[in-house]
């Protein structure tokens, strides 16, 4: 099971296609939706998408291929297909924003079967941060210590660079609107954010050391 899709919302679906070409993504594995702006789906590829629907279905979730809630939000099935686009940019992760970090663990973990790596907490900050490894991506799932009950969302994409200062210069290049590369919050990693609306989603571009 691995991110193999995006579906993605916005009011202006030519200006979108246009700034996901700029950034290096879009027919492959971004799907855009005349809407309101905002990240809306994530598709995950499966071996055996008719096995694996019953089994997110006996496991509880609400839905099918086509569409499962969990917490909320929707994540879809499709046959996982291999290769590798022609891009310098692949995705790193997938920020999902809750109210409830037990019940995100339990939907992510237990049902959906992605494998929590790491539970982080900073308490100091009442932070807390669940971070589940889907293929080549994780999911990382934002979270206060204590429950508030706020709904789940989705939060934003970052996309992995192996230079992040060349994929800074081709994107200025074409006209985007890029940051000062900075040290992330992960220790060793470098990040610059991508200050284009319309991508419909707040986007980042991460560097692992």
């Amino acid at each position: 099971m691995r991110i193999t899709g995006l579906v993605i919302s916005t009011p202006d679906v030519a200006a979108a296609q246009q700034a996901w070409r700029r950034l290096g993504h879009v027919d492959r594995e971004v799907e855009l939706r005349e809407g309101e702006a905002g990240l809306t789906a994530v598709v995950l590829g499966v071996e055996d998408v008719a096995a694996t629907e019953r089994l997110l279905q006996r496991r509880g979730l609400v839905g099918d291929a086509s569409g499962f809630d969990v917490g909320g939000l929707t994540w879809r099935l499709t046959p996982f297909v291999g290769g590798e686009g022609s891009t310098d940019l692949v995705l790193d992760h997938v920020v999902v924003r809750t109210g409830d970090a037990e019940r995100a663990a339990a939907d992510l973990g237990a049902r959906v079967g992605l494998d929590l790596r790491l539970d982080r907490r900073l308490t100091e900050h009442g932070f807390r941060g669940l971070f589940f490894r889907c293929g080549d991506a994780v999911v990382e799932v934002a979270a206060p210590i204590e429950p508030t009950g706020d709904p789940d969302s989705f939060g934003g994409l970052a996309w992995r660079s192996a230079n992040i200062e060349a994929t800074r210069e081709r994107l200025l290049a074409g006209g985007v609107e890029v940051s000062e590369v900075r040290t992330g919050r992960k220790p060793g990693t470098r990040v610059a954010t991508v200050r284009d609306r319309a991508l419909g989603t707040p986007t980042l571009i991460i560097e692992q050391g």
